[in-house]
């Protein structure tokens, strides 16, 4: 499916915090699209709540992000490690920059 027919083309608003959500690069990783929108607004109640949760039911010190695969519009979240972890690791100006 070429970028031309994805659903959801221009930057969304997360849901939960009302902030516009990023383009996050998913080429490396398994989803077969080049890139997710991702909302990475820290203050946002669907990450900050994520702790909490991820800790009282699996006992694991991580959280997750809103997340829209940009071809179908379908929801979801994706794992958040640490506050700067997809700052840092997944968040590249241009996700069709190669890296060198």
């Amino acid at each position: 499916m070429s970028e031309m027919e994805y659903k959801v083309k221009e930057a969304p608003t997360c849901p939960h915090c009302k902030s516009v959500m990023e383009q996050m690069d998913s080429r490396h990783l398994d989803w077969g699209l080049p890139y997710l929108w991702v909302c990475f607004n820290n203050n946002c109640t669907f990450f900050m709540k994520g702790w909490k949760h991820m800790m009282e039911s699996y006992g694991q010190l991580v959280s997750y992000r809103f997340m829209i695969q940009p071809d179908s519009g379908t929801v979801g979240v994706i794992p958040a490690f640490s506050h700067e972890y997809l700052h840092q690791h997944g968040k590249p100006s241009n996700p069709y920059l190669d890296e060198e």
